[in-house]
């Protein structure tokens, strides 16, 4: 049996994913939460508190709830048309059109030849569309048609011709043609199923989605340099990879893997934030050009050393002065740092050699 108290604090704490629904059984409604952050970002998960006491009631297969139910389907053949359904079906359908919008080469968006290409990119989108109406339609108690779905969306197809940008026509078809006729109750609740199973199919289905935003993020984001050059992402990935930045990161994962391996788990935190370097030590002695074995006077000289070699006064040319200034700051902020963590150390060492009062 769902309480309503359990079922008011997971919409409080996991409402933006869907958890109050998962708890009651409603998995579709909970991928739609979670997909979209609390259904359209926020607004499903506002109106839930108020319909949480329904859906627990729903959950339980209450008496009264039941009777009520029964009541409304005398009365009404299919179930009335709802604004808040209507508005979430097309906001799916269009998130979920749009993404496989994204994902189509534009030479096949572009094109004027009747070949698979071209097909491809006129009617995918109304697919992703359809799924995602059919999707908010069948949430609860009600029961939605997957080919009047189809066929709503496949009926914006004309728009997307002449505008491979026009996407939106599709799920707005598609969510008017299953509310004026592709909705029916559902009677009967669906088959229970075990806990593994429906988190393995939110998993599945969680998963798939990721990937397509994922793939679009790829396929679409760009990086721009310093310079006010932009930098697809699929290009900028690879070279990371090949970075002097990504070869760092392997050979500190590769040496906390080997002392893990020689003193296990009860040291390895200790390695790890020494390999992080919290506080700046290691890149202070990188900036400086020293071991982390110098001394303070090493530190001290090469200090001075770089400071004049970078002092922002040495430049006439603005753009030279600005990176002079920046790196005369690094400079200045790796001494601070070595120094003061000397100073430290000093200090402690100085402590623990004195002697204790208990062994006079």
């Amino acid at each position: 049996m769902a309480r309503l108290v359990i079922a008011y604090v997971l919409w409080f704490f996991g409402g933006w994913v869907g958890l109050h629904h998962f708890y009651l059984k409603r998995d579709r409604h909970a991928f739609v939460w979670w997909a979209t952050l609390g259904g359209a970002f926020g607004l499903g998960w506002v109106r839930d508190l108020w319909k949480l006491p329904d859906y627990v009631q729903e959950c339980n297969r209450d008496e009264e709830w039941e009777r009520e139910f029964t009541r409304r389907r005398s009365v009404d053949r299919k179930p009335s048309r709802s604004t808040s359904r209507f508005a979430g079906e097309i906001i799916m359908g269009n998130i979920l059109g749009y993404l496989i919008r994204a994902l189509l080469p534009e030479q096949y968006v572009d094109s004027t030849k009747l070949d698979l290409g071209f097909l491809l990119a006129v009617s995918l989108p109304q697919l992703g569309a359809a799924i995602g109406v059919h999707l908010v339609a069948n949430i609860g108690r009600h029961k939605g048609s997957w080919s009047w779905a189809a066929l709503g969306a496949y009926i914006g197809t004309p728009w997307l011709i002449l505008n491979p940008d026009n996407v939106a026509v599709a799920p707005l078809m598609s969510a008017i043609f299953v509310q004026w006729k592709g909705v029916t109750w559902r009677t009967d609740p669906e088959p229970k199923q075990g806990l593994f199973r429906r988190v393995s199919k939110l998993t599945f289905y969680g998963t798939l989605y990721l990937a397509l935003w994922g793939c679009v993020i790829y396929f679409n984001a760009s990086i721009t340099t310093k310079d006010g050059e932009e930098i697809p992402l699929r290009e900028a990935i690879p070279n990371f990879f090949k970075s002097p930045a990504w070869a760092e990161t392997k050979d500190s994962m590769h040496r906390l893997y080997n002392y893990f391996q020689a003193h296990g788990w009860r040291r390895i935190w200790d390695e790890i934030k020494e390999t992080f370097d919290p506080v700046g030590e290691q890149n202070a002695y990188k900036v400086l050009g020293l071991s982390s074995s110098a001394t303070q006077e090493e530190i001290t000289h090469a200090y001075r050393k770089m400071s004049r070699q970078w002092h922002p006064d040495k430049q006439k040319d603005p753009q030279k002065k600005e990176e002079a200034q920046e790196k005369f700051i690094e400079i200045q902020q790796a001494y601070d740092i070595l120094s003061s963590i000397k100073a430290r150390r000093s200090a402690k060492n100085k402590q623990s050699s004195r002697p204790r009062k208990d062994e006079f």
